[in-house]
């Protein structure tokens, strides 16, 4: 059984999670940005792709510094920001369009946070 490696103190413990945690929210914003994408008028897939492999790295990753809290963690936390960046703002401000894009975008995300935190899971049962 593999343990995570353990970061150095409380501090290190802390520094860790907010690393992870920071990382996270990044990755939910700059994706969440980059839905409404076009390239010569066609989508381009760019937030898809970032979403499915960056939440799968964060999970591995994140599970691999914490265990499985920072495995589970950071699919949460993603789901969190992206979801409260595609809800309409009172002065009627969306960043995460309700459109095919925009949903595939928070599918693929979750897809991607349930495998990092599947491929944490697996590595450490070995």
């Amino acid at each position: 059984m593999t343990e995570p490696a353990a970061p150095a103190g409380r501090v290190g413990v802390a520094a860790a999670y907010a690393l992870v945690l920071v990382l996270t929210v990044l990755l939910a914003i700059w994706g969440s940005f980059l839905v409404p994408l076009r390239v010569g008028g066609t989508p381009a897939p760019v937030s898809w792709a970032l979403a499915l492999i960056g939440n799968t790295v964060l999970g591995v990753y994140g599970g691999r510094l914490l265990g499985k809290p920072g495995a589970g963690v950071t699919a949460l936390l993603w789901l969190t920001v992206a979801f409260t960046l595609g809800s309409r703002r009172a002065e009627g401000d969306l960043i995460v369009p309700g459109t095919p894009s925009g949903l595939v975008f928070l599918l693929l995300g979750a897809v991607g946070g349930a495998v990092g935190y599947a491929l944490h899971a697996t590595r450490t049962r070995e």
